[in-house]
């Protein structure tokens, strides 16, 4: 990942950022491409190549590090329909329509990543995430029932949080009512030592399909996210 711009909002200032032009997901690897669905569905091997950038920056700019990463003083509603234009026009009213009945579009099954990451996240003028790493891990085409053709892609990517001990354990508390904070500070008393020194890690799998009348927008998309300490603690999982 590399800086694209600085955001400033209520919390602070962060660097939004972007897929590294040099990154070996941006490089184009036809062992990934299922030739197969793509010509069963009408696709050809230049929609893929033309579409990887595309599908590269909305994950790593929008699904990844949207400005809701970890500020979530706007409701999804009026956030998503300021930030929809890399949908395509006949598909943003399917998926505002979702969010306005409290569908789950937004969160650990859904599109982009929000609403489970401390808010806010540290702001030091850098990226809030202290690393991330993306792979392109297949290119293919399907139809699902009731839509229209898809060309898809299908990422992994693995980003690191820095949060405070206390971020960290209201979210596990959050997460699993059941636990109680005595028995979390005997199975975890790195998060009670007051340093202030762990991480969070997000691992994720993430799906962007585009039709077959564009190639710089996306009809479709999904992500399902795992949230741990580098301990091993289970957040969401």
């Amino acid at each position: 990942m590399v800086g694209l711009e600085d955001v400033t909002d209520e919390f602070g200032t962060y660097c939004h950022t972007t897929i590294s032009p040099t990154a070996e997901a941006a490089v184009y690897d036809s062992t990934k491409t299922d030739f197969e669905t793509l010509a069963e569905f009408g696709f050809t091997e230049d929609d893929a190549v033309e579409a990887l950038p595309v599908a590269l920056r909305i994950l790593t700019e929008e699904v990844l590090d949207s400005s809701r990463l970890d500020n979530y003083s706007i409701a999804p509603a009026e956030w998503f329909a300021a930030n929809s234009d890399y949908i395509t026009t006949d598909w943003q009213p399917k998926f505002q329509n979702a969010i306005d009945n409290d569908g789950a579009v937004l969160g650990t099954a859904a599109f982009v990543v929000t609403d489970i990451l401390p808010a806010p996240l540290a702001r030091y003028g850098g990226a809030r995430a202290s690393s991330t790493v993306v792979r392109l891990d297949r290119v293919y085409a399907e139809e699902p029932d009731g839509g229209e053709p898809n060309l898809i892609f299908r990422f992994s990517s693995t980003s690191t949080f820095v949060a405070t001990d206390a971020q960290i354990v209201a979210l596990v508390l959050a997460a699993d009512p059941v636990q109680s904070a005595d028995a979390l500070r005997a199975s975890n008393p790195e998060l009670f030592d007051g340093a202030d020194n762990s991480f969070l890690i997000m691992t994720g799998n993430t799906v962007l399909g585009f039709g077959l009348d564009s190639d710089d927008q996306v009809i479709g998309m999904n992500s399902n996210i795992q949230l741990y300490t580098d301990q091993g603690l289970d957040v969401i999982a």
